[in-house]
């Protein structure tokens, strides 16, 4: 089997929609196996492939080491899951007591309230909303309640806030074993429409949200419309769909479990400018977890062979070269400027950031002298590092293919914004 049939695979066994024969596979080599469970480790998705072979897919025959591995892996997640809620309790007690709101976003609400079981759903990190202006006290809060700084992350909190950023540095929790990250907004600024509120600012944001019982607690999250939202824009504005193929099944369930208040849906969509973007994601669950319950705009851009085209570049992008996902987005930058001046101005940006900047990466202000002491730090990280791992790609034409995906991403994208 081709390289480039083993996403395409996988995709279809996570998929309760698709039917997989046999054939596809007893056609794979021990070779094959190993770089599909590699895909399946990088994207979280073991548990949930394990629980689809033992329904949806319960008639394959898979080879008794892949079916052992899979299973280690899902009893691994209930037991990392457990833990992640000892932590969120944790955080929601310790601001709490300061009296800091906070609403935790994405994964957690769905892990818990939208899979069928919260194994499914591994958690990498925590990610924590606070109101903007407490954002500093939080940070301290949590450090003063036993969370610790992470050494890779030792920038100045206060300068995450001035350039704003949508989070501060993350935090790592009492046991050591899970990131903790507190926003004080939603979006990424440089993908927000010009005058366009971050979702967090939308009138009813806070009021919309919802509280569930967790153990003993009362836990904030995002209602299900604006965390369908969030997910969308997170994963094919910020991410470009590099972060994997749980979205499709973090929006089947949430889609499930949930009423959407679908005007509001939309008209969050078309305010931002994120139309295309959320009809890409929304076709991608139809195609792959079978007919929801979606109610679409009747002003929709909806060609459906232009979607057609965008959904397989989106199903190559999921399951891309995830260790390559940085310089690969890097590439589709440079080959998007037209000019050599535009390419020579991209470089010397990212050499002489802005000392605000560069106070985001190391503990001291951008106003202290000592800041111009990391600029060879940054030189030698971009020589040592970066510079290798771009022309890597540049050498490599499977990395050259996806650098060219993104860029047809990007201006499917774009075209809505003229």
């Amino acid at each position: 089997m081709t390289l480039a049939d083993l996403p395409l695979l996988l995709l279809d066994l996570i998929s309760p929609a698709h039917a997989v024969p046999q054939d596809r596979l007893d056609a794979l080599s021990d070779q094959d196996w190993e770089v599909m469970l590699k895909m399946v480790q990088q994207h979280r998705l073991g548990p949930l492939l394990h629980w689809q072979l033992g329904r949806a897919h319960a008639q394959l025959q898979c080879p008794e080491p892949v079916k052992a591995r899979l299973q280690a892996n899902y009893r691994q997640s209930v037991l990392r899951n457990l833990m992640v809620q000892r932590e969120l309790l944790l955080v929601h007690d310790v601001l709490h007591a300061a009296g800091i709101p906070c609403v935790a976003l994405k994964g957690a609400f769905l892990a818990f309230y939208a899979y069928p079981h919260s194994s499914l759903r591994p958690l990498r990190d925590l990610d924590i909303l606070v109101p903007d202006d407490r954002v500093l006290q939080a940070f301290q809060a949590l450090l003063d309640g036993g969370l610790t700084r992470i050494e890779k992350y030792q920038g100045r909190p206060e300068a995450f806030v001035d350039l704003d950023n949508k989070h501060l540095p993350p935090l790592c929790s009492p046991s050591g074993t899970l990131n903790i990250e507190l926003h004080n907004r939603i979006f990424h600024p440089e993908h927000c429409e010009s005058g366009t509120p971050d979702l967090s600012e939308e009138p009813g944001f806070w009021q919309r949200t919802v509280e569930v019982r967790l153990a003993q607690a009362m836990i904030r999250y995002e209602s299900p419309t604006d965390l369908l939202f969030h997910m969308i824009v997170h994963a094919v504005y910020d991410h470009e769909f590099n972060n994997g193929p749980l979205l499709i099944s973090d929006l089947a369930f949430l889609l499930d479990a949930y009423q959407i208040d679908w005007p509001l849906f939309w008209a969050l969509a078309e305010r931002g400018r994120y139309t295309r973007g959320c009809c890409l994601a929304l076709k991608l669950t139809e195609r792959y977890w079978g007919g929801k319950s979606i109610e679409w705009a009747s002003t929709l851009p909806m060609n459906p062979a232009d979607y057609d085209v965008q959904m397989n570049r989106a199903v190559h992008l999921m399951l891309r070269d995830f260790d390559a996902r940085g310089d690969v987005a890097l590439g589709a930058t440079m080959t998007g400027k037209s000019t050599l001046f535009s390419k020579a101005a991209h470089v010397l940006n990212r050499l002489f950031v802005s000392r605000a900047v560069l106070s985001t990466q190391h503990p001291v202000g951008q106003y202290d002298w000592r800041i111009y002491f990391y600029y060879p730090v940054r030189w030698w990280r971009l020589l040592t590092q970066r510079l290798p791992e771009f022309w890597r790609v540049r050498k490599a034409s499977h990395l050259q293919h996806e650098v060219a995906e993104v860029r047809g991403l990007r201006q499917w994208l774009q075209q809505e914004l003229h």
